[in-house]
């Protein structure tokens, strides 16, 4: 059978999602507790990877498996052997032709701004900008909207082949307090993109930079221009769409 996982975790302790060699991961942690339960290894897919530092609140993940467990049985007994920084918060039972990369239609991240003072005890969930124009930053988000080439706002623009073309349906701000959630919604997202992207939107608003930039990176695609990318903490994967 395919059991499809929706995780969340806290991203600050972990080198990113993916499986790299003698380092912390989610994906390893996720299955050296499903070796576990299963006795046996068990490959994972994920909707997509997670960089070191960033969190995820409704993360999807895949695998089969020949072990008969009841949708609450599998989340009490990987919950049981996960570290406290990852949890299963939800499960279901799959068609064979599901999978948590493929099958997904559009993802939604948002990324967290504290204009308060620093917070010591938010600094692993929150980004701490300052002295920000919200109106300058609600029309720069505007301009990023749409179906473009985003090879100037990842860092993976010397990939042959490589396709650069995303749909941003949604960029906008929720004012919650001193906190500001910027929320993305779209067909997908390139490596560095949201937070390379939120690099220029905080410099608009901080008045280091003009919104002419960002219509300067889409027709010259050089990642140069968009050089400053945000803390990771500041973001998160918040739901995958299906």
């Amino acid at each position: 059978m395919r059991v499809k996982l929706t995780i969340s975790y806290d991203g600050f302790d972990f080198m990113g999602y993916q499986v790299q060699d003698d380092l912390r991961t989610v994906e390893s942690e996720l299955e050296l507790a499903l070796r576990k339960v299963c006795g046996k290894d068990i490959k994972t897919y994920a909707s997509g990877r997670t960089d070191r530092g960033v969190h995820a609140l409704g993360q999807v993940v895949h695998f089969d498996t020949e072990k008969n467990i009841s949708k609450d049985g599998w989340q009490r007994a990987l919950n049981s052997f996960l570290p406290l920084d990852i949890r299963v918060v939800d499960v279901e039972m799959v068609s064979p032709d599901f999978h948590a990369r493929f099958s997904a239609k559009k993802k939604e991240y948002h990324y967290l701004v504290e204009t308060a003072d620093y917070n010591l005890f938010q600094r692993r969930y929150k980004a701490f900008y300052y002295n920000l124009d919200i109106d300058l930053m609600k029309e720069a988000l505007k301009r990023l909207c749409g179906t473009h080439s985003f090879k100037g706002f990842c860092s993976a623009s010397n990939i042959a082949g490589k396709d650069f073309v995303k749909t941003l349906d949604e960029a906008y701000i929720i004012e919650e307090g001193t906190t500001l959630r910027f929320v993305f919604k779209g067909s997908g997202f390139l490596k560095y993109q949201i937070r390379r992207m939120m690099g220029i939107v905080l410099e608009i608003g901080r008045g280091r930079d003009t919104l002419d930039t960002i219509d300067k990176v889409f027709m010259t695609e050089d990642p140069t221009i968009s050089r400053m990318c945000a803390d990771p903490q500041g973001l998160y994967l918040v739901k995958v769409y299906y």
